[in-house]
Parts: structure tokens; C-alpha cells; sequence
């Protein structure tokens, strides 16, 4: 995980790497989708992993 005084280091040595990496994502995410590779969930459904998500992140950092 990067934490956000790396991220904004990194930033500040190469502008374009964020930019870079999001369109590289939204790429790969519409070749998926044109070969048939992508799944598609409900917003329900996806609302339901963001609650998980955030209740194990949450647990993670009781423990710290």
C-alpha cells in the first residue's frame, strides 16, 4: 500500500505517473469488457463489498 507522503514524493519526481497508470487502467478495464472478460455486479452487490471492505479495514485498524 502507498502511503500518501510517498505518493505525493513520487508526484513531485514524476507528474505524469498518475496519468499514466489511470489510463493504462481504463484500458485494460475497456479490453476486458470488449472480450467479454469483465463481470459486472449490481449496485446493491457492490455496495455490499464496499460495506464488507470497510468493515475489515476497520477491524484491521482496531487491532493497531
Amino acid at each position: 500500500m502507498t502511503s500518501k507522503v510517498t505518493f505525493e514524493a513520487d508526484k513531485i519526481d514524476d507528474p505524469i505517473s498518475h496519468d499514466t497508470w489511470l489510463t493504462q487502467q481504463v484500458n485494460t478495464a475497456f479490453d476486458r469488457m470488449e472480450n467479454g472478460l469483465a463481470v459486472f455486479v449490481s449496485n446493491e452487490e457492490a455496495n455490499a463489498q464496499m460495506e464488507d471492505f470497510k468493515a475489515k479495514v476497520r477491524a484491521r485498524n482496531k487491532n493497531l
